[in-house]
């Protein structure tokens, strides 16, 4: 009521009049399609929700397709009687604190990788890295492994490891571990096959 009146005296002031309809919108007794503005904002977002959802329902088969092509891919590329895969694993790491494996494989350099404190804790509790994949003709084969790391004492620790192995029809599996030795009270660094 009272902007009404506030309203009809500014209109008054510079000689403008009110019309019905002015003064039942001023008074809020006409609603200007406002219940069909909800149900259209309504049906909107009902509609974007059912978007959302199949779009998320989307991403989880593409998700789904994405790790099968990965298997796919991985078994052209790299068949079971030519594949040779190497593994990381560390024993207790005390005398230890691995840094960094730089892989070769016939005299070329074919992997390095620096481990973050995540990677160095999950190969602590038991886990097992796999650092190279790749295919190899028969026959002999040399791969050398470096490591470097922070050693007993706190110091810089650089060691290597080196293994001549016969590559046979099937897979072929090799482990790079760092074993702690208490009787010496420093890391040991081996090359195993499976």
């Amino acid at each position: 009521m009272r902007v009404n009146k506030v309203l009809s005296v500014c209109l008054l002031a510079f000689g403008c009049t009110l019309t019905a309809a002015d003064k039942a919108a001023a008074d809020g007794t006409i609603e200007f399609a406002g219940e069909e503005r909800k149900q259209t904002a309504q049906q909107a977002l009902d509609t974007v929700k059912d978007l959302s959802r199949e779009i998320q329902g989307l991403k989880s088969e593409i998700v789904g397709l994405n790790k099968d092509l990965r298997l796919m891919e991985e078994e052209l590329l790299f068949p079971s009687s030519s594949q040779v895969s190497v593994f990381v694993s560390l024993d207790i790491g005390q005398f230890f604190k691995l840094e960094s494996v730089k892989l070769k494989l016939d005299g070329k350099q074919v992997v390095s990788h620096i481990y973050s404190d995540k990677q160095r804790q999950a190969l602590k509790r038991g886990g097992v890295q796999r650092l190279y994949l790749t295919n190899l003709n028969l026959g002999e084969h040399t791969l050398s492994a470096f490591f470097t790391g922070i050693g007993p004492n706190g110091r810089p620790y650089k060691r290597a490891a080196e293994q001549s192995f016969t590559k046979h029809k099937g897979s072929h599996y090799i482990e790079l571990a760092v074993v702690d030795d208490f009787s010496k009270q420093e890391p040991t660094f081996v090359i195993k096959q499976w």
